[in-house]
């Protein structure tokens, strides 16, 4: 069993601040660059997430997945591995993948904004639009079937009833206001829900709730 050599995170870029707290130091954005060059092509991107969502993935399950040749996989594996972005590791004749969290999580830290109670209040004030787009029994029924888990258009028309138009036109609605995501896959797309847009609706409720509480005796006429 071989271990493939991988590039280390710079370390002058793993203690940096987020973007929008402060401005990156001429060296960390040196450092910094290379990794955000090898995101910028979109197979990358997407064998990225692909690693990323498993312990581990194998090079030949990552090669079906796309419809270019190996040896094109291999490249962009090539360049994902020089980024410091994956591990690998040969078992045999497989290649086996995993992502290296220490980079991205350099990454989510980097992009992040420190204005994590503005971000809270931003999505409590949006709750209030979230709960009137809920208000439809359709979008309702379409949102309650997502708690479930991700699905396709077709199987939404079946679980609704609904023609297939209303249950687009209501999940593109759903999908403006944020609440749900599209997913391809293959020759179909799927919609999750943003469960952060759910938990901002439900402060916006919780908010009324306790108004309601704090006024029940103030009788107005």
């Amino acid at each position: 069993m071989s271990v493939l050599t991988v590039v280390d995170v710079p370390p002058a870029a793993a203690c940096c601040p987020p973007l929008s707290a402060q401005a990156l130091a001429p060296q960390a954005a040196a450092e910094l660059a290379p990794i955000f060059k090898a995101l910028s092509d979109p197979v990358r991107l997407r064998l990225l997430s692909l690693i990323a969502a498993s312990p581990e993935a194998c090079v030949c399950d990552l090669t079906d997945a796309f419809d270019v040749t190996g040896a094109t996989i291999s490249h962009h594996l090539r360049v994902l591995r020089e980024a410091g972005l994956v591990d690998a590791e040969r078992r045999g004749t497989w290649v086996y993948y995993s992502a290296q969290r220490q980079a991205l999580d350099l990454l989510g830290g980097l992009l992040a904004s420190p204005a994590t109670a503005s971000h809270q209040g931003s999505l409590i004030s949006a709750g209030s639009d979230v709960v009137r787009l809920l208000a439809d029994p359709l979008r309702a029924q379409l949102v309650e079937i997502l708690a479930g888990g991700p699905a396709c258009t077709a199987y939404l028309v079946a679980e609704t009833g609904a023609k297939q138009p209303n249950v687009s036109g209501h999940l593109k609605q759903l999908r403006e206001a944020g609440v749900v995501g599209a997913e391809p896959r293959g020759r179909y797309t799927f919609y999750r829900l943003v469960p952060e847009m759910l938990q901002g609706a439900a402060a916006h409720l919780g908010d009324l709730a306790e108004q309601a509480r704090a006024n029940a005796d103030n009788f107005r006429s």
